[in-house]
């Protein structure tokens, strides 16, 4: 069985506080765009630390584009925001909220992603589950004989799948007008005296009066690669000015019909309304569309009406709802191409283009600084809003000043392999477009599956992160009870790469009584289990803390706010050791999605590894062990930690922390260990050794080898290996030599 269980830069008018090297408010959404690279991870030579994900460029999006020549500005990108723009009026509403009415009034299940109940219908070439979810409203009034109307939506199979409706109350009297369209979604739209109605093939304007409608075709162009639907209305037709109160609506046409399609058990054919500047996903951990859905149920049309003021727009204002600190929903543009739409059923469940991820920034953020950056990964069965408004992003977010970022994983339980992996990585580069990193204060964290998250990623990307933070995280996908392999397949299985987290010292917090994850999984990851032939934390010496709340189920942590009191002191600046003396580093290539550009294959100054022929294990893997002698450290000895306390209930810790490293002779000296390895590359300068001088490679292998030393060796190096037949060849980029299995000490030296 498997467990089922935030902000942008300032507005316009402020960018110019914004440092050169971030991208303003509204990112340019063009190829060569591409992130701050002071914001990224950066090594002076050898791999890059992560997946090349992390620091591509923004890829061409037709929806984030302006293919209508009526529309000039950029994105906000910003969900439930408004600006204003040089005669332009954006509104930014919520990715995967289009769920319709609460139908049963039942609100949001714990785990849900949605209030709302309504289905679309089973025609997902057609609908493809998702075709009413609007993301952008515009109104561009820069010409002088007409106004502009766009609809931008979430996936567009057929151009006449949705129906759109911007209606407005012109004169602020709800006694005046309609409270129906001529083309009618079912809703008690109140007061309206105009509106804009398009089915993608065609579109309309009413002019409603006194109980009477006057309808005007009007010329629509709808764009199935960008889904964007463009009505024009002539400003004889209607010439908006002042301020009117607005409404929009989308939800499915009916060809047959020509008007609004009706889902079976649904109020109203509405999927989606916008203008929901307030929904509480801000404040707390709830589905964006919890305000909607509520309005839909009632029939309350005009719950969200909103001002907007033509008067601006004449006078070209530019103005933004956009805040600089607190939590908000970003939007990306994404490189994977998975169809469109959204399907609840599959995993990845959310397959369109553009993808949402939470974001808190620290109030005391300057937009000048570098702000350390805190992932939060979500829970299985939840989503990017899971920590919003909790007492944890304050703690590790707030007090650390660190920017706290929770991607959605392109759905609830992807469990940071694939798809889900890859969304990390690009959120991350969606986040170096818009914020100053610091990308030497970065530390992971999650709960429950998120939990394994970080160990998972923490373990393959360890020379990304400075601390790693897990809460009731199994250590495989799905429940781990050793020997066992997780029910989520070996494969999974963190403790299989645990020994990459040499350089990462790990916070762990168990529930004593949880019945999702049992306690002895995570003790294996953390105390061992030497009896089973498992080797923890605490078997490998390495840095760890490992707190149980005795009296915890799985959810009560979750449940009190995610208050972890000693999580900010542990998690300090998070900084991150790039290049340490000491490097292990497990490779089991059975965790590589390629085909996403996902394999860890590298780390620190270790990369290209590569297992050799019937290599050990189910599924196999290879460990490289490499030790510099040039820092003039030797290992480190543990000390024992234990501690107790209370808050927000009992807890008990033990643990390991290091000595300080004792000093050692300093000596241009490498000591490899090779364990089913047939191939791997060594970065010298990154290790802090030197090829020009007199180096010492002492090799210890169970397999022959090829072992390409990166560096900057003389051309005449002469290379003695005590009698052993070994093969060099001088490469660009260094010498690369061929290690019998045994024991091997080569002695390179430069003639003089």
């Amino acid at each position: 069985m498997r467990i089922r269980t935030a902000v942008a830069v300032a507005a316009l008018a402020c960018t110019a506080a914004v440092p050169a090297v971030a991208v303003p408010l509204w990112p340019d959404a063009t190829p060569v765009d591409r992130p701050d690279p002071a914001s990224l991870p950066s090594v002076r030579s050898g791999a890059r630390p992560g997946p090349d994900v992390l620091y591509s460029a923004r890829p061409r999006t037709p929806q984030l584009e302006n293919r209508h020549p009526s529309f000039v500005a950029e994105p906000i990108l910003v969900s439930g925001a408004e600006a204003y723009v040089d005669g332009e009026y954006l509104y930014q509403d919520h990715l995967y909220d289009d769920y319709g009415a609460d139908t049963d009034g039942s609100g949001a299940s714990p785990l849900s992603e949605r209030v709302g109940d309504v289905d679309y219908p089973d025609d997902r070439a057609r609908y493809a589950g998702n075709a009413a979810d609007l993301v952008e409203l515009r109104i561009s009034t820069r010409e002088t004989d007409a106004v502009h109307y766009r609809f931008t939506l979430s996936s567009m199979m057929a151009p006449d799948a949705a129906m759109a409706v911007v209606a407005f109350d012109t004169d602020g009297d709800p006694a005046t007008g309609a409270s129906e369209l001529p083309r009618h979604p079912g809703l008690d739209l109140r007061g309206i005296d105009e509106a804009v109605t398009t089915w993608g093939t065609g579109a309309e304007h009413s002019h409603l009066h006194d109980g009477a409608a006057t309808s005007t075709a009007l010329p629509v162009t709808v764009d199935t690669v960008a889904n964007q639907i463009t009505v024009s209305v002539p400003r004889s037709v209607s010439d908006p000015h002042g301020t009117w109160r607005a409404v929009v609506a989308v939800g499915l046409h009916d060809a047959a019909t020509g008007g609004w399609l009706t889902v079976d058990g649904a109020p109203n054919a509405v999927f989606n309304l916008g203008f929901r500047f307030a929904e509480p996903v801000l404040s707390s951990n709830s589905p964006p569309d919890t305000a909607q859905a509520a309005a839909l149920a009632a029939g309350d049309g005009m719950a969200f009406a909103h001002d907007i003021d033509f008067g601006a727009l004449a006078a070209g204002e530019h103005r933004t709802s956009v805040e600089p600190h607190g939590t908000q929903v970003w939007i990306f543009p994404s490189r994977m191409e998975l169809g469109g739409g959204r399907d609840l059923d599959a995993s990845p469940a959310y397959l369109g283009r553009l993808q949402p991820y939470s974001v808190y920034v620290p109030t005391g953020h300057d937009g000048r600084t570098r702000l350390g950056l805190t992932l939060a990964l979500h829970s299985l069965g939840q989503q990017h809003w899971q920590y919003n408004g909790s007492t944890g992003v304050q703690q590790i977010g707030e007090g650390r000043d660190n920017v706290v970022v929770t991607p959605l994983g392109r759905g609830p339980d992807g469990w940071y392999q694939r798809e889900a992996e890859y969304d990390v990585f690009e959120v991350w580069n969606d986040l170096a477009h818009r914020l100053p990193l610091d990308p030497d204060r970065v530390a992971i964290s999650g709960y429950s599956m998120g939990g394994y998250g970080t160990y998972r990623l923490g373990g393959l990307y360890p020379d990304l992160f400075g601390k790693a933070f897990s809460v009731v995280g199994p250590p495989g996908d799905g429940i781990w009870v050793p020997p066992g392999p997780p029910t989520g397949g070996a494969e999974t299985l963190s403790n299989r790469w645990l020994a990459n987290t040499r350089n990462l010292p790990f916070l762990n917090v168990v529930a004593g009584a949880d019945e999702l994850v049992p306690w002895i999984g995570p003790r294996a990851q953390n105390l061992g289990a030497p009896e089973l032939g498992i080797d923890g934390f605490e078997q490998l010496g390495y840095r760890y803390r490992f707190v149980t709340y005795p009296a915890a189920e799985h959810f009560t942590l979750a449940l009190l706010g995610y208050d972890i009191p000693m999580a900010p002191e542990f998690l300090g600046d998070g900084r991150v050791d790039r290049d340490p003396h000491h490097v292990t580093f497990t490779y089991l290539p059975a965790s590589d999605a390629p085909e996403l550009g996902l394999v860890h294959d590298h780390a620190y100054w270790v990369s290209g590894v590569r297992l050799a022929e019937g290599a050990a294990g189910d599924p196999p893997a290879g460990t490289v062990d490499a030790f510099s002698h040039a820092a003039g450290v030797g290992h480190p000895a543990t000390r024992r930690l234990a501690d107790a306390g209370v808050g927000p209930l009992p807890w008990t810790e033990v643990g390991q922390d290091w000595e300080e490293l004792p000093a050692t002779p300093a000596e241009n000296r490498l000591t490899l260990t090779l364990t089913d390895i047939a191939e791997t590359r060594l970065d010298l300068p990154r290790a802090g050794l030197d090829p020009r001088r007199e180096l010492v490679v002492a090799v210890t292998s169970d397999a022959p080898a090829v072992v390409h030393l990166d560096g900057a060796f003389t051309g005449a190096a002469r290379l003695d290996a005590g009698g052993q037949p070994v093969e060099t060849e001088r490469t660009k980029s260094g010498l690369t030599v061929r290690i019998p299995a045994g024991e091997t000490t080569l002695t390179i030296t430069p003639r003089r």
